[in-house]
Order: structure tokens, then C-alpha cells, then sequence
């Protein structure tokens, strides 16, 4: 009975052992993982496979790409992908994914192979067999810094320029042939075709259509559709495998962090002139909102009475202020009313043209874009104190887009050149109109001596100020071409008087005291509340809202 005891309590004590041996190992491992956690990475993968219906479902695993990208052969993606037609495909030692129990098996027969030959080296290796939990820990709080790279018109054009990036041939039509892709040579001057394609629903292939490339991003959205893969897996599958082919050259980033950290993305070298993306698209366009069904002249002289006027749109300078093309294109590069309709149809989602042009909410809308470029600094000092307006409010809102008069200009007549031209012709004549006020016409100084009780008069240097926004606004031509005279821009701090060289005095409707009832300030409130918000709103710090006497000097 003694020997029973005494061999009890001695298994007691190994297993006990061999457990804190085994949880020090463990917890050891943990903080390794912890530790990488709080250091926040680009690299986290998540790698969770489709649960087998009627089975238990382990947490998904965090695997860090770049962390182990380190510790094999440099830049030898073979390790752990496989090639097919001379290109890595990015899924884990398989060509195409299976079975959930197959996939499985690759994972940990391979895994854990490889950490056991990295252990057996001596050097600190990966979880093994019977440490499932180390590997399948859910560590929903990982910090990811993991940051989306833009294809910008910067590195655009870099990748264009590309002598390393060769295109697939072209046939004398535009539309690339299979045997002319497979060959890879290119017969053109640019190199799109080597990421751009069409699909061909017919023959179930892609294909080169030259002036026809859209943006990837219109096909390939986040999770596979239809025959269309996913922008995650098509930009690895093309990005990495360039870059790797082309590394010889330095063509680009093969890791994570290469493009998706912050800090790497910064020293991405960017063009401060990006030359102008050719595709074929006017320099300045007429936006008729008549039905592209409409074919005769007759049709569309009747259409064009029962529409406002047509606008003119100055589509090259546009192309320089927005980021991308799908920044207003953002479901194809077909012109707008191809989709919206003036009467809505179902390929627009039933927006109908006036809608996709003037909604206030959305920064793809002309209204909305507009209103966006008012929160710049420039313009945010103005434009964020005054009494928010619909277009009814204002005779010049409509006019100034819709400043085209269907009835005296004939489009049926013009072929594109011709439609340019005119188009053009009516912006320079309303750029030339822009009126400024003469120097003289404007106060050098105000006094403002509200406080001078206790203060001595405020000597507000109007003119200054008058001219450091002229200088602000002065290249902007979305600017010039809404306010139409500078006085307007008396209606920044003059908000409630007409635009006029002459406006009417602050203490015209601002009294000593607050106003009662209408929610008007008196004068005191009136000064601090427009002069120190537009200084916030434009980033004027020579002036803190906190330094009284920089405007007020005390009575001595």
C-alpha cells in the first residue's frame, strides 16, 4: 500500500513537472506572439479555412508573412508556393484550393515539418504537433498596421514608363489575338496591355482592347465575383510575381510591409508633374443630359428645349485636381449619362443624371466634389460660416455650370474636335470676365473701437487681409469661376450684404447686445466669432484666439 502511495505521488510529481515544463515553453511562445501584437505589423494573415459541417472549428491562425519570409532563403517564394506557367501561385504548397481535410493536411504536414527542421538546426523554430494552440490562437485584438497602397497617377505612370513591364501584342484592330498575347512582345508604344484586359464572355478569356482600359477595381472588387477574382488575390498574383521576375531591376516590393507598411509607403517616390494619362478622352466636353438614343437632329432639337442648358466641362483640368479616374468614373470609364439616364435605368442603379450630378452627399457628384474642395483652407475661412444655401437661393448657382445655350449652339453639326473647340472657347471667354475690385476701391485700414472702454480701438488691416486671400484663391480656377468678381469675396465676413464694393457695416444688423428672437449676436460676438473661426479654418496661426492683446491693446 506504502509503494502504491509513494509511486502516486512520484507520477504526481513528474507529470506536475513535466506540465511547468511544458507551460514555461508555452508561455514563452505566447509572449513572443504577444510581443509581436504590441508591435503592431503589416504582415498579419489570418488563415482560416471553410469549417467541415458537423465538426469542432479551431480559431483561425495568425501568420506573420514577413516574419517567416525572413527566415528562408531570400526572396525564394518556391518555399512555400508553387509555379504554374512560370508564375508563383500564392496559396500554400497547392495550385488551387481543395477539400477543407486536404488543405488541412498541407498545412500542418509542411508547417510543421519546416519548424521541426529549423528546431533541429538549432535555431528557434514554429509550434509543433501537439502544440495546436500556439499556432490556432484567435487574437482578435491584433494591431494591424496594415495600410492600403494607392495606385496613384504617380506610380501609374512609373509602371507605365516601365522598360522592365513588357506588353502582350496587339493586332492591327486593337483587340488582342490569344496566339499574339501568349507571346508576350508588344508592337505598340505603351505597355497596358500587360495588366489591362477585357473579358470575353463568349470565348471565356481575356483580351487586350486598346482605349478601352478600365480600372482593375471595376472588375475585381473585394471577394471573388462571378469569373472575376479578387483584388487581394489578382494584384498578389500579378504585382508580386512582376516584382519578383523583375527584381534584377529593382522593379518592386515582394513583402508585406513593402507596400503596405506606412512608414515604406512615404518613400515611394512620387512625380510632382505626372504626365496626362492618355485614353483617348476629351480636353473639354459639353454635358448635354440628351439620351445617347437619340439620333436624329429633330429628336435632339426637341429633347434640347425641354432640358436646361448645356454645361461645360473642362475635362483636363479636372483630370489634375482628382486623385484617379474613378474618383468621378466610378463603375466604368463610359461617359456618365451611358449609365445614368435622365429618366434613370437599372445599369445606373435607376440614378437619374441630375441626381448623380448635383447630390450634395456624394463626393463622386459635381455638387458634392465642389462642396468637398470648399473645406480646403483656402476657402474653409468663407465658406464655413455662411448660411448654408439651396440652389434657389442663389440666381448664379445654376447658370454658371448651365451656361450653354442649346438653342444657339448646334451639336449635331460638330464632330468631336469641333465640340472641344467651342467648349473651350465659352471658358476662356468666362475666365477673361472675372472682374477685380481696383486697389483704391478698398480700405486700407478698419478701426473698430466697439471695447473702447477698456481697449484702444482695433486697427484692422483690411487691405491685408484682402489680398492674402486674392493670392490664395488666384490659381484656383473652380474659385474664379464661382464667385465671377472678387466682390464676392466681401461676402466671406460681409455675409448677409449683397456682393457689392461697397457692403453694408457689421453693426447694420449686429446690435450691442445679442438680438433677441432671430439667434443674431451683438457686436462683440459678431467680431470674435467671424474673425477667430475663419482664422481657425484657414490655419492662420500668427493670430491665437487666445492672444487678446495682438488685436487688443490695453488703456494705459
Amino acid at each position: 500500500m506504502y509503494k502504491k502511495t509513494l509511486s502516486l505521488r512520484l507520477m504526481c510529481v513528474c507529470c506536475t513537472t513535466f506540465l511547468a515544463f511544458l507551460l514555461m515553453e508555452q508561455t514563452s511562445l505566447y509572449a513572443k506572439a504577444s510581443d509581436l501584437l504590441q508591435q503592431g505589423r503589416s504582415d498579419g494573415i489570418v488563415i482560416d479555412l471553410a469549417a467541415i459541417p458537423g465538426g469542432d472549428q479551431m480559431p483561425g491562425v495568425t501568420f506573420f508573412h514577413d516574419l517567416h519570409t525572413e527566415q528562408v532563403k531570400k526572396n525564394d517564394c518556391s518555399v512555400c508556393h508553387l509555379k504554374e506557367n512560370d508564375r508563383f501561385v500564392f496559396k500554400f504548397k497547392r495550385l488551387k484550393d481543395t477539400d477543407t481535410k486536404t488543405d488541412m493536411v498541407i498545412y500542418h504536414d509542411n508547417c510543421v515539418a519546416c519548424h521541426a527542421e529549423v528546431k533541429s538546426s538549432g535555431k528557434k523554430g514554429g509550434p509543433l504537433e501537439a502544440q495546436c494552440r500556439d499556432c490556432h490562437n484567435s487574437n482578435a485584438d491584433m494591431e494591424s498596421t496594415w495600410n492600403p497602397i494607392e495606385f496613384d497617377k504617380s506610380l501609374h505612370n512609373r509602371h507605365e514608363k516601365s522598360k522592365s513591364i513588357v506588353g502582350a501584342a496587339k493586332s492591327t484592330t486593337g483587340t488582342a489575338t490569344e496566339e499574339a498575347a501568349e507571346t508576350n512582345q508588344v508592337n505598340d508604344e505603351t505597355n497596358c496591355s500587360a495588366c489591362h484586359h477585357s473579358y470575353d464572355e463568349k470565348t471565356q478569356k481575356i483580351f487586350y482592347e486598346k482605349g478601352k482600359e478600365d480600372s482593375c477595381l471595376y472588375c475585381h472588387k473585394d471577394v471573388k465575383v462571378d469569373k472575376a477574382d479578387s483584388m487581394r488575390n489578382v494584384s498578389h498574383n500579378a504585382c508580386v510575381n512582376c516584382h519578383f521576375v523583375e527584381m534584377k531591376d529593382f522593379a518592386g516590393p515582394i513583402d508585406c510591409k513593402g507596400c503596405h507598411d506606412l512608414e515604406a509607403q512615404k518613400k515611394i517616390q512620387k512625380l510632382q508633374d505626372v504626365p496626362r494619362l492618355k485614353r483617348d478622352q476629351p480636353d473639354m466636353a459639353i454635358i448635354t443630359g440628351l439620351d445617347p438614343a437619340l439620333k436624329s437632329p429633330e429628336e435632339i432639337a426637341k429633347a434640347s428645349k425641354q432640358l436646361m442648358n448645356h454645361v461645360v466641362f473642362d475635362h483636363q483640368n479636372h483630370e489634375k485636381m482628382s486623385k484617379n479616374c474613378r474618383t468621378c468614373h466610378h463603375n466604368s470609364l463610359e461617359n456618365c449619362k451611358e449609365c445614368h439616364t435622365a429618366t434613370g435605368s437599372e445599369k445606373g442603379g435607376f440614378v437619374k443624371l441630375e441626381k448623380a450630378m448635383h447630390d450634395n452627399k456624394s463626393d463622386q457628384s459635381c455638387i458634392g466634389c465642389h462642396n468637398s474642395h470648399k473645406r480646403a483652407a483656402d476657402c474653409a475661412g468663407c465658406h464655413d460660416q455662411m448660411p448654408k444655401k439651396s440652389f434657389a437661393d442663389n440666381d448664379r448657382s445654376c447658370s454658371t455650370c448651365h451656361g450653354v445655350d442649346a438653342q444657339t449652339i448646334d451639336l449635331t453639326t460638330m464632330d468631336k474636335a469641333a465640340v472641344s473647340d467651342t467648349a473651350r472657347k465659352i471658358v476662356e471667354e468666362r475666365n477673361n470676365s472675372f472682374k477685380k475690385v481696383a486697389d483704391d476701391k478698398i480700405p486700407e485700414k478698419v478701426s473698430i473701437g466697439y471695447i473702447a472702454d477698456k481697449y484702444e480701438a482695433s486697427d484692422f488691416p483690411h487691405s491685408k487681409i484682402i489680398k492674402s486671400i486674392q493670392k490664395r484663391i488666384e490659381k484656383n480656377s473652380m474659385a474664379k469661376t464661382f464667385h465671377g468678381d472678387e466682390t464676392v469675396l466681401c461676402m466671406g465676413c460681409h455675409h448677409n450684404s449683397p456682393a457689392t464694393e461697397k457692403p453694408q457695416k457689421c453693426g447694420s444688423c449686429h446690435g450691442k447686445a445679442d438680438t433677441k428672437g432671430d439667434g443674431r449676436p451683438g457686436l462683440k460676438g459678431a467680431y470674435h466669432g467671424q474673425c477667430i473661426t475663419c482664422h481657425q479654418k484657414m490655419n492662420i496661426e500668427a493670430v491665437a484666439a487666445t492672444d487678446c492683446n495682438k488685436c487688443h491693446k490695453e488703456k494705459k
